[in-house]
């Protein structure tokens, strides 16, 4: 009885041991808690929940990009490093780092909710190859915060009016577009952003609607371009050690986890985007906060000129950039996604 008594508490011991061993931790960053709802609401919940509505064998240690202090344009030299293995990537941030996460989101492109998920879709294969050969992260999921567009604290009539304004940008990218339409671009962090509109340091700022609301920006400017310089793309990215240590049922979950949360992701700030559009012009149907803005509607000659400096501009210099390291680059995006975006 001794015997089978100590048999049993070894093997109990056993398979308490070989759980413990088959625990994934996972070091996770989110996006920074002031871009707004989608954060909070969406992406925050989901992670929490992650393990319980998997059933899989992880435990996340989750922490959002504010909570840490670093900064968000090193996020793949960091993953490559895994300092960190999965991450919510804000995409326009890293695109000095890898070249083809431009062509998800093309600076100047304008396009609508649909056709910028239909697009980024498409080329998604190009980008996640090139993650994974170079900084050794899967893709796991793409979504968008909503169309970039301008607030501004002096009035905007037409685009020649940016001559000479200061416009708070992202990236560098999104710079030479700008300064193509005669604006004065300065690259700011996202956090500072809402004291260099208080302190006039700039005129007008780039950002998604419901994140410049969720950051205070919306106190300190009152005129409105509704042109989706961008559409704020972003992505989920793990490092290929975590991925590979899943068996391949536990990665069909996990992907399918991912993929119904970036669902989720586009239709809420897409849901957002049109509560935000409400609040800005002080609708009843606004729930929160209502504004005055004054609207600057582009004339057919203004959403020309956007089309023409994005080719001459955005595609032409990235294409340039993009061919010295991938010699396929620009026949790769024009075939998936020229005809999408209707560029031949």
């Amino acid at each position: 009885m001794r015997r089978i008594i100590l048999a049993i508490l070894i093997l109990i011991g056993s398979v308490i041991a070989w759980r413990m061993l088959s625990i994934i931790n996972l070091k996770v960053i989110g996006q920074p808690s002031a871009t707004g709802l989608l954060t909070t609401e969406v992406e925050q919940p989901f992670f929490a929940s992650l393990q319980s509505s998997t059933g899989l064998p992880i435990k996340l240690d989750f922490k959002s990009l504010d909570e840490i202090g670093l900064k968000d344009s090193y996020q793949l030299p960091m993953m490559k490093n895994e300092l960190f293995d999965l991450i919510s990537l804000r995409l326009i941030q890293n695109t000095h780092h890898e070249t083809t996460l431009n062509g998800l989101d093309v600076i100047g492109l304008n396009l609508s909710f649909e056709k910028v998920r239909e697009l980024s879709n498409a080329y998604a294969p190009v980008v996640d190859k090139n993650l994974q050969e170079k900084y050794h992260v899967k893709l796991l999921g793409l979504w968008s915060f909503g169309p970039q567009e301008l607030f501004c604290s002096k009035p905007i009539h037409k685009l020649s009016d940016l001559k000479g304004m200061k416009v708070r940008v992202q990236n560098v990218p999104m710079s030479n577009f700008f300064e193509s339409l005669g604006a004065i671009p300065a690259v700011i962090p996202f956090d500072e952003t809402r004291a260099a509109l208080q302190n006039h340091l700039v005129d007008c700022a780039s950002s998604s609607a419901t994140s410049a609301n969720a950051a205070g920006w919306l106190d300190y400017v009152h005129y409105y371009v509704p042109v989706a310089f961008s559409t704020g793309v972003n992505a989920y990215v793990i490092t290929l050690s975590k991925w590979n240590a899943l068996d391949q049922k536990q990665q069909e979950i996990f992907q399918k986890a991912f993929d119904k949360h970036s669902d989720n992701m586009w239709k809420y700030a897409q849901n957002l985007y049109v509560e935000q559009q409400n609040c800005m012009f002080s609708k009843d149907s606004c729930t929160s906060k209502k504004y005055q803005f004054t609207k600057f509607e582009p004339s057919k000659e203004n959403v020309a000129l956007i089309k023409q400096q994005m080719i001459m501009v955005s595609l032409k210099n990235w294409f340039e950039l993009c061919n010295k390291e991938y010699p396929q680059c620009q026949n790769e995006w024009l075939n998936l996604a020229g005809p999408i975006a209707g560029i031949e």
